[in-house]
């Protein structure tokens, strides 16, 4: 499959990076000669110098070859007028386009972007903003996602000392957890995937799983993890994705003592117009003056939403030695990411990670119904309709050869979650949960003899 991207920033690359290990075909656009010569070479794609909202531009890439058209720069316009081009000019089947302002999400804004010509609208700030909602409901987890009506959730987990499953393989997991609807998919130590076959989970190591939602409570016990929607939130920064948040806190969730500090006073004024329920500070996180003004013994959760780094790592750990229990920061570097665990800080999330993920869910096709793309950049899951000429539906699993870089995390079947034990033969019409590997997308596809592969 052929794919052009228009952007070269790391949302673009990281894209573009991902497709290339399932061999796909890349063109990537930019202005910037110098970032795509060398990411021509890094990646093995091929590069267009020029801007993408420029027919000239366009047809050099070929366009008119393409499946898919991604628009990611950081400027709406280019984006959207990127996309109408894509479609009128050289017929692109599909256009996905990134879009930043908030008012292009609006309802009356929808038939406008279809008149542009634009099948899918990612927001990178709204994304993110989901993601915090989601992890910050499990304090210190790295990942959390649902399928099926929250039916089924995966999970991300650092495993602490008081973790039971210290020092036990997955076969002693099974033994201690009996009936529990309990798959681990996949472990990390030290950025690096583990077999826990042959090793022992220790102290550290990353556990990702998938659980029936009626066992998560058993589970995350056994992990000496809790669960709880977060409130008395502290939000250091208001651009886009603190704005969000807020938003997302305020009226469904009807959480109580949301605040957020921030340093500009035109868009503190915006906030206080905009947000109905949310305290606006209008300072400095780090001004002494202004921390002596907050009572952080009110608030339970903590965000530093800032655009720097460096200052949402200084931000979380300053939240965490005033006492607020569950800090959590956007980090785009990921060398923070892997590096700053031991800092305390509960939870770490990466708007590109993010933005890939909502990607890659948006150019699947075929029976793969929905998808979750790790932050870890270790693989993907997918929830895919069993068909009944799938391979995986002729015999039970202990006969089916499943491909190396593939696991699966079990099936819904009738509503309920069921472990995939040697005895299980899939069927179909079953949801299966798979654990897909970086760059093995092609097993899984040969696995279940549909298309699991982009388009």
């Amino acid at each position: 499959m052929k794919v052009v991207i228009v952007g070269a920033g790391k949302i673009g690359v990281a894209v573009a990076k991902y497709l290339r290990t399932e061999n796909h075909s890349v063109v990537l656009i930019d202005e910037s000669r110098e970032a795509l010569a060398r990411l021509g070479e890094q990646l093995d794609i091929q590069t267009v110098v020029g801007s993408g909202v420029m027919p000239s531009v366009l047809e050099r890439a070929r366009t008119s070859d393409a499946d898919i058209f991604l628009a990611v720069t950081g400027d709406d316009t280019v984006n959207i007028l990127a996309c109408a081009l894509a479609k009128s000019v050289f017929q692109v089947p599909k256009r996905i386009a990134r879009l930043r302002s908030s008012e292009y999400l609006d309802e009356k804004s929808r038939e406008f972007l279809q008149t542009m010509s634009i099948d899918v609208v990612v927001s990178p700030e709204l994304e993110t903003a989901h993601r915090l909602l989601a992890d910050l409901s499990i304090n210190g987890a790295m990942d959390v996602t649902s399928f099926c009506d929250k039916k089924v959730m995966f999970l991300g987990l650092k495993c602490r000392k008081n973790c039971a499953l210290v020092g036990k393989t997955i076969k002693e997991v099974r033994e201690l957890l009996g009936n529990v609807n309990f798959t681990i998919v996949a472990a990390r130590r030290k950025n690096q995937l583990i077999d826990l076959n042959r090793s022992a989970i220790k102290v550290g190591d990353d556990i990702y799983f998938f659980v029936s939602t009626s066992h998560l409570e058993r589970v995350l016990d056994i992990f000496a993890y809790t669960m709880s929607a977060p409130d008395n939130v502290l939000i250091f920064g208001g651009g886009q994705v603190g704005y969000d948040l807020a938003r997302l806190l305020e009226a469904p969730l009807n959480t109580q003592n949301v605040t957020i500090i921030e340093k500009s006073p035109e868009r503190a004024n915006f906030l206080a117009a905009h947000l109905d329920e949310t305290i606006i500070m209008q300072g400095d996180g780090f001004d002494d003056h202004l921390l002596e003004e907050i009572d952080f013994k009110n608030y339970n959760v903590a965000v530093a939403t800032t655009e720097t780094d460096e200052n949402n790592l200084l931000l979380s750990l300053l939240a965490k030695r005033n006492g607020i229990n569950r800090c959590a920061a956007i980090i785009r570097n990921d060398l923070y990411a892997n590096y700053t665990g031991g800092l305390g800080i509960d939870t770490f999330i990466n708007p590109n990670a993010v933005m890939v993920s909502a990607i890659l869910y948006h150019m699947r096709k075929g029976r793969v119904e929905d998808g979750y793309f790790l932050q870890s950049g270790l693989g993907e899951l997918l929830q895919i309709a069993v068909l009944d000429t799938a391979r995986i539906t002729k015999a039970p699993l202990r006969k089916i050869k499943i491909p190396k870089g593939i696991v699966l995390g079990g099936i819904l079947r009738n509503g309920t979650f069921l472990f995939p034990d040697k005895d299980l033969i899939v069927q179909a019409g079953d949801k299966a949960f798979v654990f897909v590997q970086s760059g093995h997308v092609t097993e899984a596809e040969k696995l279940f003899t549909v298309e699991l592969s982009f388009f």
